[in-house]
């Protein structure tokens, strides 16, 4: 992918709404292209992955064990929305697997450097944090939805 590809996907996505072009073209040095076919999986609970994803075409479902159930899928994403936010973390254990459940193309963006980024640019730091906890709060309405289903079974 090109790197003016990068930096036009990466330009639509909610957080770098409020970048100006350098800090944009700092992010899309970051990010490489990945893809995968269906059925794939991306990383599993528990590992510790340095990347976060940006899904641009295809789904990914987003699952955890569940006793007595098995893999339970908590929600599938789409285009523009992002995974493994958990690596963000000083790379801390994912909390749930990735699988592709159609081919999928994402951009993969180094964990450990938008930190170091974030860090060196405030502002940045500042709308990734905002667009970090409003990805967190989506999905944690989502966890509570499915965990209400999976207790009424």
């Amino acid at each position: 992918m090109k790197h003016n590809a990068t930096q036009s996907t990466l330009s639509d996505l909610a957080f770098t709404q409020g970048l100006d072009s350098g800090q944009l073209e700092q992010v899309a040095e970051l990010a490489a292209p990945v893809e995968w076919t269906a059925g794939e999986t991306v990383f599993r609970e528990g590992d510790s992955d340095s990347v976060l994803y940006v899904v641009q075409a295809g789904r990914v479902a987003i699952e955890v064990a569940v006793p007595t159930r098995g893999r339970v899928t908590l929600l599938t994403l789409g285009p523009g929305e992002l995974f493994g936010w958990s690596s963000l973390f000083h790379q801390r254990p994912q909390t749930a697997a990735a699988r592709a459940i159609e081919p999928t193309r994402a951009l993969a963006l180094d964990a450990s450097r938008l930190r170091e980024l974030c860090d060196a640019d405030p502002r940045l730091g500042y709308l990734l944090t905002r667009w970090i906890l409003d990805v967190v709060a989506e999905r944690l309405t989502v966890a509570r939805m499915q965990l209400l289903d999976i207790y009424n079974h």
